[in-house]
C-alpha cells in the first residue's frame, strides 16, 4: 500500500497492513522515528502521548502549526526534531492513539526502496 501523509500512514499501521510504501519528508520523518534508541524512544513516547491525547480531546483548527505549538519545546522535539515530532503526533491521532506508534516499533521493520522511498513491513 502506498500512502500520502501521516494521517494515511498511521490508519495504515493501525488497519496492520503488510506492507506500507512511503516517500519524501514523510519517508525522512518516519526513517528517524527508527533510528532512535529504544531509551530515548520511550521517554518520547511520554511526551508524544500528551500531545496526541490533547488533540484527539479538543481537536486543533490550526492544522500542522497547531501540532508544532503542542511539541515544541518538549523533549520529544528536542531529541527527535521538531518535524518528526509533529509527524509523529499526527500519525498517532490518524491511528487512535499512542498505540499506533508502539505497534510500529513494536510490529514493523524498514527498508530502503529506490529513489528515497521506505517500506515498511509487518514482522513476521
Amino acid at each position: 500500500m502506498y500512502v500520502r501523509d501521516e494521517e494515511e500512514f498511521g490508519q495504515a499501521v493501525r488497519e496492520g497492513n503488510d506492507r506500507i510504501e512511503l516517500e519524501g519528508d514523510l519517508a525522512a520523518k518516519v526513517k528517524k522515528l527508527y533510528k532512535i534508541n529504544l531509551a530515548l524512544w520511550s521517554f518520547c513516547l511520554v511526551c508524544l502521548g500528551v500531545a496526541i491525547i490533547a488533540l484527539m480531546q479538543v481537536p486543533i483548527t490550526g492544522g500542522a502549526s497547531g501540532v508544532v505549538s503542542l511539541v515544541a519545546g518538549t523533549p520529544a522535539a528536542a531529541i527527535l526534531g521538531t518535524e518528526a515530532a509533529v509527524t509523529a503526533v499526527m500519525i498517532g491521532v490518524a491511528g487512535g492513539g499512542i498505540g499506533v506508534l508502539k505497534k510500529l516499533r513494536r510490529d514493523y521493520r524498514i527498508a530502503t526502496g529506490k529513489n528515497g522511498r521506505i517500506i515498511v513491513y509487518l514482522k513476521k
